[in-house]
């Protein structure tokens, strides 16, 4: 079953809702969740995350980068596609682990430079994000990462070097 767009029908999937985790044949361990963009679901996937790569015997530290990591894609996948379907993929094979978010915009994230400037007044509660370290984060943990067009939208993806504990 396909994680997002159904590219026979077009559509998404809802069956795909549910985490799956499974042997594929190509060997490597697999985990798929399909969410829809709310903001509550960066927790979720965190909690998700860190859970398989507990589960899947590999080190703390290997667990928190890859925590991070999902966390900043689902981020910025949610800011991208708002109320529309997102997955979060991952995949453990030899001594890497793939973490992996899909969504509906065509828009590749871009690397901006956050505003280290101090604020001469005390920003509004409602005031946004400013953001801009994501992808900075993703990339210093990452032994490589990309993005690829997919199912009439884009996955970004990162690999860890998959330490055992």
């Amino acid at each position: 079953m396909i994680v997002g767009r159904d590219h026979r029908k077009g559509e998404f999937d809802i069956s795909d809702s549910l985490l799956r985790v499974e042997r594929t044949a190509a060997g490597p361990r697999a985990l798929r969740r399909g969410f829809l963009a709310l903001p509550d679901v960066v927790q979720q996937g965190r909690l998700i995350v860190e859970s398989q790569v507990l589960q899947w015997g590999l080190a703390e530290e290997t667990a928190e980068d890859a925590v991070l990591i999902a966390s900043e894609l689902l981020t910025n996948a949610v800011r991208a596609t708002p109320h529309q379907p997102i997955a979060l993929r991952m995949a453990l094979a030899g001594d890497g682990l793939r973490v992996e978010v899909w969504d509906s915009s065509p828009e590749r994230p871009r690397v901006s430079t956050p505003d280290l400037s101090m604020p001469e007044e005390a920003p509004a509660d409602d005031a946004p994000d400013p953001g801009g370290w994501g992808m900075r984060i993703v990339a210093s943990l990452a032994r490589e990462h990309g993005v690829r067009t997919e199912f009439e939208g884009k996955s970004v993806w990162a690999v860890l070097k998959a330490e055992r504990r």
